[in-house]
């Protein structure tokens, strides 16, 4: 499978539909006991169903969202299904469909990792999306999470540090 172009909800969507395997359960379901709130896609693989939210630029910058996120995580945990959250500036490729679902499928993806082509940096997130980011990144292989601290320091050299990076993360990553 190939995936043209920056993973959008859609596309990974479309992708982990096309997986042999994967008992796809649907698109904007419905969080139980919840009147307006809906998981992005979900789907089953053996026994466990997967939570899948592909989560823009705006679940960084809004601490509302991202409580509203947390709360969504919680309500699929008590029914002990498995949260996975893909960030925006992270591509679904051979390695990281392993990474996060543990499934061995070739992908082809012909996008970078990080910040290429998006002009939303960890300097617009709110202080709850900087703790986010921060966390996501150490979770991510090694070889990923390089991907990502050099497109920062090419935006770095391309805007300035103070556009790109937080205070709180210019030393870790500039």
């Amino acid at each position: 499978m190939r995936v043209k172009g920056y993973l959008t909800q859609k596309k990974l969507e479309q992708l982990l539909k096309n997986i042999s395997g994967i008992k796809w359960l649907g698109n904007e379901l419905p969080v139980p006991n919840s009147k307006r709130r809906r998981w992005d896609m979900a789907f089953k693989l053996g026994s466990k169903t997967f939570i899948v939210e592909y989560d823009g630029d705006e679940h960084y910058r809004n601490s509302l969202k991202i409580k509203t996120d947390n709360e969504k995580d919680e309500a699929a945990r008590k029914l002990d299904y498995k949260v996975i959250r893909v960030p925006y500036w992270i591509q679904i490729d051979s390695k990281m469909l392993y990474h996060y679902f543990g499934i061995k499928e070739k992908i082809q993806q012909d996008f970078p990792h990080g910040f290429i082509s998006t002009k939303i940096f960890p300097a617009s997130f709110c202080e709850k999306g900087v703790e986010r980011f921060r966390k996501e990144l150490e979770k991510l292989p090694i070889n990923v999470k390089n991907k990502v601290i050099q497109s920062l320091k090419a935006r770095v050299k391309e805007y300035g540090v103070d556009y790109v990076l937080p205070s709180s993360l210019q030393s870790n990553l500039s």
